[in-house]
């Protein structure tokens, strides 16, 4: 029971979690509700729990990609023989550091809590972090990180007529480390991740493959790991979906076989599905551009303004491109005028991430606005356009 509980926990805070790709001093609370499946974990017999899904997320980034993510989720079992409602809660803290155009260090450090009443009561509450040091070149990027964890559980079983009969408390922890080598241009990558992780149950080992997809549509991530448990091997992966819906609206998902979990030793799922249907309550970004910045605005709009980007590129460049979530990602050939190299386009109002193409390989001047890195080892540059009148 305590497993089946900490992979339904563990979905539905998956699928709440923030945008893999982070805006410069933005701040975003979210409203969401939705809907998950969870099958019994591998090698269990059972049927699978279904759930309703509604909470609360919130999100503040500063313009070097550190901030603080909070989500509270309750969800409503819609059968009460495979699964008890739930209550989850994570908040979670990132200090990042760019020490140089490639090469970025973070620190990160999440609690979490979680728990049910029915059919048995079950509380879990750890926290967990770590350092990690990235290293992005061109389309390749390197993440090695550590992590350490630590936590308590309690279960308690009850006489169907009343009565405690037994309660069963577990100290958590674990000790490790990650690694990730991805490539490929940012609209689409490939990568391979691995991992060990020592635990008071025994060691866990992983090593899998990642894609991934990203564009105006939003991004996705499809990915295969083969785990090595204190118990037995298996095989785990799915698909995880972000898509913005207009201004306001986005949904995330995810399908597959979810991944066991070192730190409350929730063991991997059989087949598992969930989705967050959110709207935005409040989202503000800033990003005041500066006389110097290598763009201006041309022609403001209501909906779209016309800009003009400016950036020099490496000596001996012949061929430069602008790409972006403006262009879908798109190269759009810029012409040279002297040393410099400009393009000018309409962009729609909001928050932007762009980039550029020297000679087919991705490039951003030293003079980019407000860089920030993703989830995928890639760095963009932001830029904020704001409509007539706001």
């Amino acid at each position: 029971m305590p497993a089946r509980i900490a992979l339904a926990v563990a979905i539905a805070v998956v699928s709440a979690g923030p945008l893999p790709m982070r805006a410069c001093a933005q701040t975003d609370i979210t409203l969401e509700v939705g809907a998950s499946q969870i099958g019994p974990p591998i090698g269990v017999e059972g049927g699978s729990a279904h759930f309703l899904i509604g909470g609360l997320r919130g999100s503040h980034y500063s313009a070097g990609g550190s901030g603080v993510f909070g989500s509270l989720l309750f969800g409503q079992t819609l059968d009460g023989t495979t699964g008890g409602s739930f209550l989850s809660g994570v908040l979670a803290g990132a200090i990042v550091e760019r020490w140089s155009e490639s090469l970025t260090a973070s620190l990160e450090v999440s609690l979490m809590g979680y728990g049910v009443q029915t059919p048995f009561p079950y509380r879990a509450f750890a926290v967990e972090g770590g350092p990690s040091i990235r290293l992005a070149a061109r389309t390749v990027s390197v993440r090695v990180a550590g992590v350490a964890g630590m936590g308590r559980s309690r279960l308690e079983e009850w006489r169907v007529d009343g009565g405690r009969i037994r309660l069963f408390e577990d100290e958590l922890w674990r000790v490790g480390g990650t690694a990730e080598l991805m490539v490929g241009p940012a609209t689409s990558s490939f990568g391979v991740v691995g991992g060990i992780h020592r635990t008071p149950g025994g060691d866990y080992v992983n090593a899998g493959a990642r894609w991934v997809l990203a564009g105006a549509w939003g991004v996705a991530e499809v990915s295969l790991d083969r785990w090595k448990t204190p118990t037995s091997s298996e095989t785990t992966g799915g698909l995880a979906l972000i898509v913005p819906i207009g201004r306001a609206w986005s949904l995330r998902g995810f399908f597959g076989r979810s991944d066991p979990d070192p730190l409350t030793l929730a063991q991997p799922g059989s087949g598992s599905g969930g989705f967050l249907l959110g709207r935005s309550l409040l989202a503000s970004s800033h990003s005041p551009i500066a006389a110097s910045a290598p763009f201006q605005i041309i022609e403001y709009g209501e909906t779209s303004s016309r800009v003009r980007l400016t950036m020099v590129a490496p000596e001996g460049s012949t061929v430069v491109s602008l790409l972006g979530d403006f262009t879908l990602w798109d190269p759009v050939p810029m012409r040279r005028s002297g040393d410099r190299w400009i393009a000018e386009i309409d962009i729609d109002v909001g928050t932007h991430h762009f980039g550029f193409l020297v000679d087919d390989e991705w490039y951003l001047p030293d003079d980019a606005p407000d860089v920030v890195p993703d989830e995928w080892g890639r760095h963009s540059a932001t830029l904020v356009i704001e409509g007539v009148g706001q």
